[in-house]
């Protein structure tokens, strides 16, 4: 009998072992399915209880399965939802999903198959050529043929300030999630976020909704928020003349005149961009290291306001709460933060001019720690420690193979040890959103299952 175990039941994990349910066919196979907060499929993302946080996808695109992406509006209207396919659904309600859909598959699967839900936490593991052990929190020691690191979000690093004392006040939230934030922070209170990213989107919308009064701040270094969705247009793609491009500059350049000739035909830019999705992990995988750093670090974040988007309504109350002066964008390199008991002082440059803004509160969105050497799980230090894992070159997630095999002291894609989703962003650059962890998750679980 197979074993394998997959370590997280979020998105990832959840969508791996359903498929690896879902096509076991014959094959005697015994799954484990580590997750903490037993919560199977409501990981960071979807574990949210707030119905202002939506997804960034629309339902119709959003299934859990590469070739059914309809299925989770099917749900929905199946279940008593009245969503279009077109619109934007509460997180919470796709993480309902999710768990539905993997209750179903370990229903119906067959009986030479066997799923263990263990609600504990990996924290450490050793590795031999061909198997290895997973040793739990309670003392529990798993003996699996296969491991899987479904890995997650992590917590946000903290601000890159010298001082950190600040972030030993009560007001300071680092992690966006927590619940703790949402039940602290009085109606009149000021908050100063880091970040303007979609974390700092779902911040101010949630506020928002439930009659926050006082001040946000938002800041990043280019005070760029996600552009809005506009959906209804279309484009062909032009993938085939990038893929033989290495540098990004070239790249650029095509992409730039394909978006005149989208905006000439009344189409534009996002569905110029849109059409690149099913080929970026190609054209990644192309470019030489030198080039991926140049994107990482000059095009990123302008790579994230127009890839990552959010609904076309939230930006519209995102630019009314600006227009009333209760939410601010600001531009600049933060330089010092301090707190006195009372309020928080943030200071920031901007070129050459220092600035300076007080909060009652300070909110962490600069979005998940990427190299896994900063990581201070328990797991994953001994994980480093071990030499089992290791950054990428890029320092964005784990070194693996592109379908998923880690490589860690061997310098060797592993035989035992595999992994998916946010840890192969630097890998494969987009990896984090359902619709790529959808398709790995395939790839691994029949990968897993032919090995």
């Amino acid at each position: 009998m197979k074993k394998i175990t997959i370590i997280g039941g979020g998105a990832s994990g959840t969508l791996l072992a359903v498929n690896l349910l879902r096509n076991a066919g014959d094959h005697e196979l015994e799954i484990n399915l580590v997750e903490r907060r037993s919560k199977i499929g409501r990981g960071v993302a979807f574990g949210t209880e707030k119905d202002s946080h939506l997804l960034n996808v629309p339902a119709g695109r959003m299934g859990a399965f590469p070739d059914d992406i309809e299925h989770f509006h099917r749900w929905l209207t199946a279940t008593g939802h009245t969503f279009d396919s077109h619109d934007f659904v509460p997180r919470k309600i796709f993480g309902e999903y999710l768990r539905e859909v993997f209750t179903d598959a370990a229903e119906s699967s067959a009986k030479h198959v066997t799923l263990n839900l263990i609600d504990d936490e990996a924290v450490d593991m050793s590795v031999n050529n061909d198997s290895g052990e997973v040793i739990l929190r309670s003392g529990e020691i798993i003996q699996t043929d296969r491991v899987v690191l479904a890995f997650g979000n992590f917590m946000p690093p903290h601000p890159s300030v010298a001082d950190l004392s600040f972030t030993e006040s009560v007001m300071y939230f680092q992690d966006p999630w927590n619940s703790r934030l949402y039940e602290t922070i009085k109606r009149d209170n000021s908050l100063f976020v880091v970040g303007t990213g979609l974390s700092m989107v779902d911040v101010a919308l949630h506020f928002h909704r439930h009659g926050h009064q006082g001040k946000i701040y938002a800041i990043s270094t280019r005070g760029l928020l996600p552009a809005p969705h506009e959906l209804g247009h279309t484009y062909p793609t032009f993938a085939d003349e990038l893929k033989s491009m290495t540098r990004i500059t070239d790249m650029l350049k095509a992409v730039r005149r394909h978006i005149k000739i989208a905006e000439t035909d009344g189409s534009n830019w996002r569905a110029v961009i849109d059409s690149l999705r099913p080929a970026t992990q190609e054209l990644w995988l192309n470019l030489p290291l030198a080039e991926k750093r140049y994107f990482k670090q000059h095009l990123s974040r302008y790579w994230n306001v127009a890839r990552h988007r959010m609904p076309a309504e939230v930006a519209a109350i995102l630019d009314e709460m600006q227009a009333n002066g209760r939410l601010e964008i600001l531009k600049g390199r933060l330089t010092d933060i301090t707190h006195d008991g009372t309020k928080f002082t943030v200071k920031y440059k901007t070129l050459n001019n220092q600035h300076g803004v007080e909060a009652d509160a300070l909110v962490n969105c600069i979005g998940s720690e990427s190299s896994f050497s900063k990581i201070e799980t328990e797991f994953v230090r001994n994980l480093i420690g071990r030499k089992h894992i290791r950054n990428d070159e890029l320092n964005l997630g784990i070194d693996a193979t592109p379908d998923g095999q880690v490589i860690g002291k061997t310098n060797a894609p592993s035989k035992v040890v595999f992994t998916l989703g946010t840890a192969l962003k630097g890998i494969l650059w987009e990896s984090t959103a359902i619709p790529e962890i959808r398709t790995q998750a395939r790839t691994l679980a029949l990968k897993l299952l032919a090995d």
